[in-house]
């Protein structure tokens, strides 16, 4: 009833067993959990988890590899289906998310799941994301990454650990939320409120993220911008449009501060 394998090409599946039960025990599921998975391909760690948690809720885009999930409700009833992109649906409230996701989509993701309430989200990707997010660079999706959540690597994983192999390497990473109330370093908190304010010019954001941290008037907070000295077409920009290159310039002048 299923469709040949070869109309999968364009997905990499998981197929290495001990990588699979890695990223499975890394995720540490607990028998009253609330797993999301998104992404779960035709379902080989989806029915681990449907052993190990309390409630399943996968969400995959793919039509054609929603028979695959159909099948496996049949036999588990604590399997729920979001037939959705990730990018356009809710992501319901849960102890655990463990997902697998194409580079292309991470940023968007990034941003979506800073606002969703869970415990830890095991992610496989690819490594150049995780080296950045490692070596925390100064670019937009590392600066993001770092500013929310806190950041274990796990584990890297070769490409002949999938099927069809990818051309890069990837690795097995942790992500945690971070509080605000629970940053101390002055660097970290005011990219997290430039980020909090991305569709704010970035002189008003910077500004408003200086007031918190510093507790200080407005009057203070504009004239430590002001000896700053950065770009004015940087300070007109905002953080959803800035470049990685003019990041880079603000952040080593944030360092400043």
């Amino acid at each position: 009833m299923f469709e040949n394998d070869t109309d999968f090409l364009d997905q990499h599946f998981l197929i290495d067993k001990k990588i699979i039960d890695d990223f499975v025990n890394y995720a540490m599921i607990d028998k009253d959990d609330h797993v999301v998975e998104i992404g779960p391909g035709k379902g080989n760690i989806t029915e681990i988890l449907l052993n190990k948690a309390n409630k399943v809720t996968v969400i995959e885009k793919d039509d054609r590899l929603i028979p695959y999930l159909l099948e496996l409700k049949k036999k588990y009833s604590n399997l729920e289906i979001i037939h959705s992109s990730v990018l356009d649906t809710y992501i319901p409230d849960c102890d655990k998310i463990i997902t697998s996701l194409p580079y292309s989509i991470i940023e968007p993701f990034i941003n979506k799941v800073i606002k969703c309430k869970f415990k830890t989200l095991t992610m496989i990707m690819g490594s150049n994301y995780i080296d950045e997010v490692m070596n925390k660079s100064n670019n937009k999706l590392a600066l993001l990454t770092n500013s929310f959540f806190n950041v274990e690597k796990l584990e890297d994983i070769e490409p002949s650990s999938f099927e069809p192999q990818p051309r890069t390497k990837s690795g097995i990473i942790k992500l945690s939320h971070i509080k605000l109330d629970k940053i101390t370093d002055k660097k970290r908190f005011i990219i997290r409120q430039l980020f909090f304010y991305r569709n704010m010019k970035i002189k008003n954001a910077l500004k408003e993220a200086i007031i918190s941290y510093e507790n200080c008037s407005q009057n203070i907070a504009k004239d430590k911008i002001t000896k700053l000295n950065i770009d004015e077409s940087i300070l007109e920009d905002k953080m959803e449009t800035i470049s990685n290159n003019d990041l880079d310039v603000l952040v080593k002048k944030i360092e400043l501060l």
